[in-house]
C-alpha cells in the first residue's frame, strides 16, 4: 500500500509542478506580474525545524537547495529568535528566466548572440524588479537567502534585489574541492564578466574565501567565513557507539578532477591555464571503485553479520551489472541525506567527498582506497588533503580487506579521537563545532542592507 501512496504522491507533485511552470510562463508572456507574485506567494511554505522562539519580526525567503538548507536548519533550530523562514521555489525563478530568454533549457543560451543575451538580461532584470515589488504587497519579506552564485537565473535576481535595497545573502557550500579543482575555479572566477552581485556571501573556509577575493570576484568586506553548520549533526554522533556496519560512498568517476569545469565553461576559457596543458578528459577513478567493490563483496560474503551500505549519489547510475549479484548484507541507498547513514556506521569508505569529512567529525574509522600509490606522502593536487594516519589508507584490494577486518575488530571508544581534525578546519571551517552560531550571527547582521 505504501509504494502505491508514494507513487501517487510523486505523480501529483509532478503534475502540480508542470501546471505551476506553465502558469509562470503564461503570466510572464502577458505581463501579469501581479498574478505572478500571487502564485509565488501562495506556494511559499514554512521551513520545518526553524520555528522562531519569539514573536516574528522578520521574514526571509529561502531558495532551498539540499545541503545548504540543512546548514540553515542546523543553525536556526538552535538560535532562531524571531525570523520566519519561507521556502521559495528555485524552479519558479528559473521558469521566469526561460520565458524571458525564450529558451527551453539553460544550454540554449550559448546559441544566442551577445547582443541577444544583453537585451534578454536587461528585460529579465526589469521583470524580476516588478515581480519583487508586487510580491511585497502580499508578503512583507525582508531578505532572500540562496546557496549558489553560479546559476544564471539567480545572478540577475541578486542584481534586482540590490536595486530594490533587498538583502540577498548567499550561503555557499561548494568549498570541498581538490587543489586542482580550485585552480580551475579561480581561473573561471577571474574570467567571469559578472562579479558577485548579492549583498553578502558566507563561505565555509578561509581557504575558499581567499580564492574568491584574489580572483577579484568579490570585495573582502562582502564575504564572511562561517563554516559548515550541518557538521554539528555529525559531531553529535561521536557519543553514539556505531553498529557493525560499513558505509561506502560509491566513488564518482571524476570527483576531484576538473572535468565538470571544462564541461560547463568549455575548453577555450582554459587555454591560458598552466594546468590545462596536462588535462586528460579520460582520466577517472573507475578502477578505484571497481577494486573497492570487489573487496567489499568478498568481505560481505565472509562476514554475513556485517551490514554494508553503498550510498550512491543522485545522478550516478545504479544499472551497472556490478550491482546485479551482491550478497544479501550489501544494500544500495540512492536517496536521502548521506550523512545520516554515518550514525550507525563504524567504517566510512570514500574518495574526494565531503562525506569523509562528516565521517571524521563523527569520529568514525575512515578508509581510503589508495590503490594507485605505494604511500600517502607524495603530494597530489587531485586529492583532498585529509592528513589521516597510515591505517586509513589501503594500498591494494588485499590491504583494504585486512584493514576492514582490523577496524571491525577494533573497539570503538567514545572519548578517544580517532582522526586528525585538520581537514574540518581547512575545508569546512568547523573543527570547533560553532558554525551554527556563526551562521546565525551572519544572517542577523546582514538581513537588512546597509549602504
Amino acid at each position: 500500500m505504501q509504494p502505491l501512496k508514494n507513487l501517487i504522491y510523486k505523480l501529483v507533485k509532478k503534475i502540480k509542478s508542470k501546471v505551476i511552470n506553465n502558469l509562470v510562463k503564461f503570466f510572464v508572456k502577458y505581463k501579469f506580474y501581479n498574478l505572478l507574485s500571487i502564485l509565488f506567494f501562495i506556494n511559499l511554505k514554512k521551513i520545518k525545524h526553524t520555528e522562531a522562539k519569539e514573536k516574528i519580526k522578520f521574514r526571509i525567503i529561502v531558495l532551498a537547495k539540499s545541503g545548504g538548507v540543512e546548514d540553515l536548519v542546523s543553525s536556526q533550530k538552535k538560535y532562531n529568535k524571531n525570523i520566519l523562514y519561507l521556502n521559495g521555489s528555485r524552479e519558479f525563478i528559473f521558469n521566469i528566466y526561460l520565458k524571458v530568454f525564450n529558451i527551453n533549457n539553460a544550454d540554449e543560451v550559448k546559441y544566442l548572440s551577445e547582443k541577444e543575451i544583453e537585451e534578454a538580461k536587461d528585460k529579465y532584470q526589469k521583470v524580476l524588479i516588478k515581480f519583487l515589488q508586487n510580491l511585497k504587497k502580499f508578503c512583507k519579506y525582508d531578505a532572500f537567502i540562496g546557496f549558489n552564485y553560479e546559476y544564471e537565473a539567480e545572478e540577475d535576481l541578486h542584481i534586482a534585489c540590490n536595486k530594490l535595497n533587498i538583502a540577498f545573502l548567499v550561503i555557499y557550500k561548494e568549498s570541498v574541492l581538490t587543489e586542482l579543482e580550485n585552480k580551475y575555479r579561480a581561473h573561471t572566477l577571474k574570467k567571469k564578466k559578472d562579479k558577485f552581485a548579492g549583498y553578502k556571501l558566507a563561505m565555509y573556509s578561509e581557504h575558499a574565501k581567499n580564492i574568491h577575493i584574489k580572483s577579484n570576484f568579490i570585495k573582502k568586506k562582502n564575504i564572511k567565513v562561517v563554516g559548515c553548520s550541518r557538521l554539528s549533526e555529525s559531531f553529535s554522533f561521536k557519543k553514539i557507539k556505531p553498529k557493525n556496519q560499513i558505509l561506502y560512498y560509491v566513488i564518482e568517476n571524476y570527483r576531484g578532477l576538473p572535468n565538470r569545469f571544462v564541461d560547463i565553461f568549455g575548453k577555450g576559457i582554459f587555454k591560458d591555464l598552466k594546468e590545462y596543458k596536462t588535462y586528460n578528459p579520460n582520466l577517472n577513478w573507475k578502477i578505484l571503485h571497481t577494486k573497492t567493490l570487489r573487496a567489499l563483496k568478498k568481505f560481505a560474503e565472509n562476514n554475513p553479520d556485517v551490514s554494508i551500505i553503498f550510498k550512491i549519489k543522485t545522478g550516478q547510475s545504479t544499472k551497472y551489472k556490478e550491482y546485479s549479484s551482491l550478497p544479501k548484507n550489501i544494500k544500495l541507498q540512492y536517496y536521502g541525506a548521506g550523512h545520516r547513514l554515518i550514525k550507525d556506521s563504524k567504517i566510512i569508505i570514500g574518495w574526494n567527498t565531503t562525506a569523509l569529512l562528516e565521517g571524521i567529525a563523527a569520529n568514525r574509522f575512515i578508509l581510503l582506497p589508495y590503490f594507485h600509490k605505494k604511500n600517502r606522502r607524495s603530494r597530489d593536487d587531485k586529492e583532498l588533503k585529509l592528513n589521516l594516519s597510515n591505517d586509513s589508507y589501503a594500498y591494494s584490494e588485499n590491504d583494504l580487506y585486512k584493514k576492514l577486518e582490523f577496524f571491525m575488530k577494533k573497539k570503538y571508544k567514545i572519548n578517544k579521537t580517532n582522526n586528525n581534525l585538520f581537514s574540518l578546519k581547512y575545508y569546512l571551517g568547523n573543527s570547533d563545532n560553532k558554525s551554527d552560531l556563526r551562521l546565525d550571527k551572519f544572517i542577523r547582521n546582514n538581513m537588512i542592507m546597509r549602504n
